[in-house]
């Protein structure tokens, strides 16, 4: 699927069952903060020609908010942006991606069936030492973490991809995922993400919650290639106390 990583240990591979419980239950908790957070979000989206000549460069900022409706239901990414001074929405909603910061859901217990996972090996992540778990879109399984909408309709896309999880604590610190296949209908050969998550602290409480920090999505349509990157701020706990800021994402 990938080629292989050099900077793995040589340690035997973890015992899978028992990270993919831990990584599971860390999506859960994902999926509670995720709701209970509003933050600011800046993109920046560029597209450039075959040649590297740049098309298009388009930028805002935006107040973000994340919910994923009942939880009786399966789980469904929602997201809110309500434009700050100075953004013109209109131009960007026609182009924006959505839910990659909700990426590292491939782990929550409801979707890890889906996928084909196993352990890599040992490694560090930003001085932090972690397990890389590959994972593959089920044949026969239809997918359900990415659809995209095309000229017949909306259409599931399967995705495959790694993840590095820190030992110990069972949060995905970086992720990465490609297609399995292109998407003919889009003319899509790759659609590849980047995702960082990072420990947030809550001030007025010894509290600390991992949240998306920065994502990366590269879409290749042949004729040119897209980059839209999305870099999260200013987190706010409006569940508990609205005037409250949480300090921004650090650098393990």
């Amino acid at each position: 699927m990938y080629e292989a990583l050099p900077s793995l240990s040589a340690t035997p591979p973890c015992l899978l069952p028992d990270v993919l419980k831990q990584v599971g239950q860390r999506a859960e908790e994902l999926v509670d903060h995720l709701q209970n957070f509003n933050a600011h979000e800046h993109v920046r989206i560029e597209q450039i020609d075959r040649d590297g000549l740049f098309e298009m460069f388009v930028a805002g900022k935006f107040d973000y908010l994340v919910d994923f409706g009942e939880r009786s239901r399966p789980l469904a990414v929602h997201e809110t942006r309500s434009s700050l001074e100075g953004t013109d929405d209109l131009e960007l909603d026609a182009l924006l991606d959505t839910g990659l910061p909700a990426m590292a859901l491939i782990f929550h217990a409801s979707l890890q069936d889906d996928y084909e996972m196993r352990c890599e090996g040992f490694t560090q992540w930003n001085n932090r030492p972690a397990w890389v778990v590959s994972f593959c879109q089920r044949t026969g399984k239809t997918p359900r973490t990415i659809s995209m909408v095309t000229s017949t309709g909306v259409v599931p896309v399967s995705i495959r991809g790694r993840a590095w999880i820190a030992a110990g604590s069972g949060h995905v610190m970086h992720l990465e995922t490609n297609l399995v296949k292109s998407v003919l209908l889009l003319g899509l050969r790759a659609d590849a993400t980047s995702i960082d998550y990072a420990p947030v602290k809550f001030g007025s409480k010894d509290v600390e919650f991992w949240l998306p920090k920065a994502a990366i999505a590269y879409a290749d349509y042949g004729k040119h290639r897209t980059i839209i990157e999305h870099t999260f701020s200013n987190y706010q706990l409006f569940s508990v106390h609205t005037d409250q800021v949480i300090e921004e994402p650090k650098t393990p």
